[in-house]
């Protein structure tokens, strides 16, 4: 919470209907422009920044011989703490993921070695293979199939009165037969691939592929 106390002259006569309003919104917009960025648990820092900022009288835009200054307390709650802290250790938390993901579960090895750094016990005991296998499903799914997937799941949501899950449907078994007919059969998806495949895939109202 911020507390302003401000002292203003606007200069020899002026029209404005809210002049105290017309201070107000200059007070904020200087106050902004030192706050943006800082950290929001730093209130002692950000202060002494702002009555830096705001003690020095200083002219309002437009208002030739105007004067405008403040000093400013602020004081944070315990719940707004609590919420800024939680905040500070979410960000630290999704840099840390995404310093491994590309630092560390790229490369095998580097995921296995730190593993093991947390779990030495198991130096003699852990498969490499697995850790290839992780690696390579981080991988290949970041490049590959979450974009597919994210694709198909925007197509069934967006097309609900056309039947969007049965296109994506559709759309797969049709690659599935054309290129790797046998896992049709070894999934036991032929008689699903022919019964929607017979249908026509329709987009708009009246036109099929």
């Amino acid at each position: 919470m911020a507390v302003f106390s401000a002292r203003w002259a606007l200069g020899g006569s002026t029209d404005h209907h809210a002049p105290e309003s017309l201070v107000i919104t200059e007070l904020v917009q200087r106050a902004t422009s030192v706050t943006k960025g800082r950290d929001a648990l730093d209130t002692r820092g950000v202060e002494d920044a702002l009555n830096a900022a705001l003690g020095r009288p200083a002219s309002i835009p437009g208002l030739p011989g105007s004067e405008l200054s403040a000093c400013v307390r602020l004081s944070l709650s315990a719940r707004a703490r609590l919420d800024v802290e939680q905040y500070h250790a979410d960000r630290t938390r999704v840099a840390r993921l995404r310093y491994l993901k590309e630092q560390l579960h790229s490369d095998p090895e580097m995921v296995l070695l730190e593993y093991l750094e947390r779990h030495p016990e198991e130096l003699k005991t852990a498969d490499i293979r697995d850790f290839q296998r992780l690696s390579r499903s981080l991988r290949v799914g970041g490049e590959w199939w979450y974009p597919l997937l994210d694709c198909l799941q925007t197509l069934s949501r967006d097309l609900p009165a056309r039947q969007g899950d049965r296109i994506a449907m559709q759309l797969l078994l049709k690659a599935f037969k054309d290129t790797l007919p046998e896992l049709i059969d070894k999934y036991d998806l032929r008689d699903l691939a022919d019964q929607l495949l017979e249908e026509p895939q329709r987009y708009d109202d009246g036109d099929s592929l």
